[in-house]
């Protein structure tokens, strides 16, 4: 029974896996995330069923278009395997409940994040926006909407002052994405989510400069980052908290 629970979980991942792609694609193209249907972006030819089955199609056509053979990027099954993988980590620590429901959600939003901030070094109002609205809403059914309030403006508010002081070190999509993060987590994940996100992004750069391939004044893309942050911080902030506690 267990084995099918997962295979459902892992199931549904991968499908809202092959949404996410929809989102990375259009979104930093202008494009509308409903029509027109699902198409090769290079011949426009309209994709049929047996062509967005997540994973399987991509392995069957070898990774090229069925109408015009153009390469599709490996990054397709990818996102929809890492959807999947998280789905199934927010269950596994959340069950069925509505904390699984709201962490689905916060992973979509997380994954698309990453990869446009990756690819297009920007991320998108019209995800993070309604992201915010959409943690607010099911606060309701998780850590409450005042937690959830304070999170979202707390975390928010901090990175903006971060962009201020650092004059543009900081996008406002960051401190979007911030606030989003914040309400889905409250205070503690975004504290979290802010501690972690800093110490991986700081890592990451002093890496770069060691291996000469980046100076001191090289902007880094957070975006990434906080998502890794934020996921970790949604499954495991009182855990985390309770063992740096216990340090002192």
């Amino acid at each position: 029974m267990e084995t099918v629970i997962y295979l459902t979980v892992a199931a549904v991942g991968l499908i809202f896996g092959s949404f996410t792609n929809v989102l990375i694609a259009r979104i930093p193209a202008g494009e509308s995330v409903v029509t027109p249907p699902s198409h090769c972006p290079r011949c426009g030819h309209r994709l049929g069923v047996l062509d967005l089955v997540p994973v399987l199609s991509w392995l069957f056509l070898r990774g090229k278009c069925r109408y015009c053979g153009e390469r599709i990027s490996p990054l397709y099954p990818l996102v929809e395997l890492l959807t999947a993988a998280l789905f199934i980590g927010v269950f596994l620590r959340w069950g069925l409940s509505a904390w699984t429901l709201a962490g689905w959600a916060l992973t979509v939003i997380l994954v698309a994040c990453s990869f446009i901030d990756l690819d297009e070094g920007i991320i998108p109002d019209v995800i993070t926006i309604p992201g915010v609205i959409l943690g607010l809403a099911v606060s309701f059914f998780t850590l409450g909407f005042l937690p959830a309030l304070w999170g979202a403006l707390a975390f928010g508010g901090v990175l903006f002052l971060v962009a201020v002081i650092s004059n543009g070190g900081m996008g406002g999509g960051d401190v979007k994405l911030a606030a989003v993060i914040g309400s889905f987590t409250g205070l503690p994940g975004a504290f979290i989510t802010l501690l972690l996100s800093s110490f991986l992004g700081a890592v990451y750069g002093v890496t770069l400069m060691l291996v000469g391939r980046a100076g001191r004044k090289t902007p880094v893309k957070f975006g990434p980052f906080l998502a890794v942050a934020a996921y970790t911080a949604y499954l495991f902030a009182s855990e985390i908290i309770a063992w740096y506690m216990g340090l002192w």
